[in-house]
């Protein structure tokens, strides 16, 4: 059967039940609230943009949420909620059964993972205003700039005690800060024209806009200790810490 696209954007919102960092991070409390609710949070402040928003779950309570946000819930099979599970096919099995529901595709999609806990509407519209604009950009996505001390030129190998430079031979003509070229790394969103998203299997077909975010939207929660942390960081304004 021919697929057939429509002009809308379709956020996916991937919320599996079980964790081995936090026991249904998901729905684990930050400053009171669920954290999934930031996510939704974000994509409610879409105005005057055609979309849905589907979540793909196997948690009761996030689907309870989802009805809050008006969320369709894609229930999450076992087969693909397993650790080694990729987000490729996650988002896969959305989009086949999606158009199964309502005939048809979106022309774009955003992933969208409750762990980037700092997505902001802001950021989104950026990438659906650049999608709109230059047709020639099959994915867009946020990045943040990789700290110096994460540079791959500072990385090592490690075994049996010994270690050494993954780039050595760079590394002995670029080993100051200041010589080092910039690198950048995921930042917190990613956007998908789908057609290429199927064609290529992958959530980074090119050519892939980069859109620079500062540093401290990139933080993902992945254990307890980044609970804290972001529950430490949402006392302030989170502008507050953004690199000058």
């Amino acid at each position: 059967m021919k697929k057939k696209y429509n002009s809308e954007y379709w956020f996916i919102v991937t919320a599996r039940k079980n964790s081995k960092s936090i026991k249904r991070k998901n729905v684990a409390k930050i400053k009171g609230q669920e954290l999934i609710k930031y996510a939704f949070e974000a994509i409610k402040g879409l105005k005057k943009i055609k979309k849905k928003i589907i979540t793909t779950t196997d948690d009761e309570k996030v689907k309870k949420i989802c009805k809050i946000y008006r969320s369709d819930v894609i229930h999450r099979e076992k087969r693909i909620s397993g650790d080694l599970i990729s987000s490729y096919d996650v988002v896969l099995d959305v989009l086949k059964k999606s158009q199964k529901i309502y005939g048809y595709l979106p022309e774009a999609f955003f992933l969208i993972q409750p762990t980037s806990i700092f997505i902001k509407t802001q950021q989104i519209k950026k990438l659906i205003n650049i999608f709109k604009k230059f047709k020639r950009y099959n994915s867009v996505q946020t990045i943040i700039k990789v700290p110096h001390q994460f540079h791959a030129y500072n990385q090592r190998y490690f075994k049996n005690n010994s270690t050494r430079f993954v780039f050595e031979k760079k590394r002995k003509n670029l080993h100051n800060k200041q010589t080092k070229p910039n690198f950048y790394t995921y930042g917190n969103l990613i956007g998908c024209r789908t057609k290429k998203f199927l064609k290529d299997k992958s959530f980074f077909s090119k050519p892939s806009f980069g859109y620079k975010i500062p540093n401290i939207y990139g933080f993902d929660v992945d254990n307890k200790f980044d609970l804290k942390i972001v529950n430490q960081l949402l006392m302030r304004k989170i502008s507050y810490y953004e690199e000058s």
